[in-house]
């Protein structure tokens, strides 16, 4: 059964709806200052009873005035409806709305809708005058419904009017009427109108928009209007209840900060040394991180409470419930730049959060090929780590992490909206990076030693490289700095001693990255020894000093547990059984057909050292070899 637009403002929490128009200007006194306000306008709709005093008003407006209002009394409320209602229409085509002006008729057909009643079909100067004591008084159950446009007056005089319910605290919900945009562009109007409005200060009161495009034609389509009607209060409901929830937990986050903060400050510093900075000692983080926990875990709490016991939270959740019922048009595929960047900031963190904090290398970093590297040719690869976190950590009481090796996979990009459902081998990173859909690719991973990219974290700008001359810098924790003379060693012995550097076609293990060469790694499989230069691109001078670079450069890392995540996305679709599935199967025959060979990759030798993971199938890149077809039973 449809629900009546009665019911959804019984949901909205709505008993009374004023609207407040300039169309309700019904006196002859109203309607003779509309007239002379928009003096061109009026003389153009050439209005025969009016004409002759209306020419007269750039002579004595005052007089002009007088003789319209008792010309307007003498014709009667009818052919004043007429006057009015041409007056409009001229003015819609005159200034080029998007949308019609509403008629008398739609306006009323939607009054009875929504039930507003004769006193409450306010002008603007009533609104003046009665606004800040009705909000004085309470006026969480009242709905305004305001035309964003006075004739002959302000554009935008119904934004004076949400500046008053803001100002005074309004509990209420606002509805914008306009015909200066069309439905697709309602939302770009809130988000104009709440922008104008935030020089006030706090989260003001919620503010939907409604085109007039969507009432204009539905004077005698009860049906129409109606439905029309709904998807309002739908919007608006969508709208009161993020607000009451957001309002509400601005407070009580507000108040865990200082919570938390408070109960920091308390502990005594025999047990911040103990339990706080030599826990990230341990780790090998900073110490500020085990800070940013423990804020983040007592936040957590609070926020995970509120929403599950809070009364107005859950009065909110049952509105969105009840108002589900309500269909609203599919938005556009591609999300919404603020949707994409709250989700950007639950799963992405960046380069400057990273490189500036000289942070550790870790699972889920992502590098990109450096784009100040000439040699890179202008590539947009992208590549993200993936490894068992505990195991490639680098701490201080250790000579060596657990494991000095971990998976380097490309990223690819995807194209916006995406139709086909994701390969599991080629799983969509959670967030757009850049604008850009990316995905890895599994098959193409390759193994990388974690000893060359620990160079990025040992600058600020976040590149796999080494400078002629470098020296460590300031800020680097404590395993860092262990680290530092040995990782840097081979690049900077290879910068002064060229007879050092591999030969062309050949690798150095102490150099080289990754295990594959070719496609996505081919610039960054061994380094390159570049002499210092100067080069001017796009109008800026890059200065690069003598360097050994593997062309790559720190752009961010995926947060848990996402990246662990993906990491166990990679560990089972690359699985042993998954080999068998991929590889073996194509080489099953009907009965009767000749078996025949199989390509499949070789398995490559572990290296020797002890630490070291085999490389999967999917890292391999060496020569192939024939294995048997396995022979179809009989």
């Amino acid at each position: 059964m449809t629900m009546q637009v009665s019911e959804a403002l019984e949901i909205l929490g709505a008993k009374r709806v004023i609207w407040i128009d300039d169309r309700f200007n019904a006196t002859p006194s109203q309607l003779a200052a509309l007239l002379t306000n928009s003096l061109e306008i009026a003389q153009a709709c050439e209005i025969a009873e009016l004409q002759d005093a209306l020419s007269s008003y750039e002579f004595d407006a005052a007089a002009a005035v007088q003789t319209i209002t008792q010309i307007l009394t003498d014709l009667g409320s009818e052919r004043m409806e007429d006057i009015r209602a041409t007056f409009f229409a001229k003015e819609k085509a005159e200034k080029k709305f998007p949308t019609n002006e509403l008629s008398a008729d739609a306006i009323a057909k939607a009054c009875q809708f929504l039930g507003v009643a004769d006193d409450d079909k306010w002008t603007f100067e009533k609104a003046d005058q009665d606004l800040p004591g009705l909000c004085a008084a309470g006026d969480a159950e009242t709905s305004y419904v305001v035309d964003l446009n006075e004739s002959g007056g302000s554009p935008t005089r119904g934004l004076d009017m949400l500046k008053v319910l803001w100002a005074a605290n309004s509990q209420g919900t606002a509805f914008i009427l306009t015909h200066e945009t069309n439905v697709s562009g309602e939302a770009k109007t809130e988000q104009e109108l709440r922008a104008q409005l935030q020089e006030l200060g706090g989260l003001g009161l919620p503010v939907c928009v409604i085109a007039k495009e969507r009432l204009s034609d539905k004077a005698e389509d009860d049906e129409g209007m109606a439905e029309a009607l709904r998807v309002g209060v739908k919007r608006a409901g969508l709208r009161r209840s993020m607000h009451h929830v957001l309002s509400r937990a601005r407070e009580t986050l507000q108040s865990a900060i200082d919570s938390a903060a408070l109960s920091l400050l308390t502990i005594p510093p025999e047990q911040l040394e103990a339990h706080v900075f030599e826990r990230g000692y341990k780790e090998g983080v900073s110490e500020l991180h085990v800070v940013e926990r423990a804020i983040s875990a007592h936040l957590g709490r609070e926020a995970r409470a509120f929403f599950g016991g809070d009364d107005q939270v859950q009065a909110s959740v049952q509105r969105l419930r009840a108002l589900r019922t309500i269909p609203l048009h599919k938005p556009a595929s591609e999300p919404e730049p603020h949707l994409a960047a709250f989700r950007e900031a639950e799963v992405w963190e960046s380069d400057v959060l990273l490189n500036k904090a000289l942070t550790p290398i870790a699972c889920g970093d992502v590098f990109e090929v450096d784009g100040d590297e000439a040699s890179a040719k202008g590539s947009k690869q992208k590549f993200i780590l993936l490894g068992q976190p505990c195991d490639i950590s680098l701490r201080p009481e250790e000579k060596r992490r657990a494991q000095d090796t971990a998976f380097l996979i490309p990223l690819k990009t995807k194209t916006l909206p995406l139709k086909a459902e994701p390969s599991a081998k080629e799983p969509l990173l959670p967030f757009t990076l850049g604008g850009e859909q990316w995905a890895c690719d599994f098959r193409s991973a390759s193994v990388a030693r974690l000893s060359i990219l620990d160079l990025a974290s040992f600058r600020l700008d976040g590149r796999v490289r080494v400078d002629d001359g470098h020296k460590a810098p300031a800020g680097l924790l404590v395993a860092q700095e262990k680290a530092y003379e040995d990782r840097t060693k081979p690049a900077t012995d290879a910068l002064g001693n060229p007879s050092l550097r591999p030969a062309p076609g050949q690798i150095s293990v102490a150099l080289q990255l990754t295990f594959a060469h070719a496609d996505a790694f081919k610039y960054v499989h061994s380094p390159v020894f570049e002499e210092a230069s100067k080069q001017k691109i796009g109008g800026e001078t890059i200065i690069r000093p003598k360097r050994a670079t593997w062309r790559l450069r720190r752009l961010g890392r995926v947060r848990m547990p996402y990246a662990a995540a993906l990491l166990d996305l990679y560990t089972g679709v690359m699985s042993r059984q998954a080999f068998d599935l991929d590889f073996m199967s194509p080489g099953l025959k009907a009965a009767g057909d000749e078996a025949k060979p199989v390509v499949a990759p070789a398995v490559a030798p572990v290296p020797e050292h002890s630490n070291a993971v085999r490389p999967t199938p999917a890292d391999l890149k060496a020569e192939a070899v024939k294995v048997p077809a396995i022979p179809a039973k009989e």
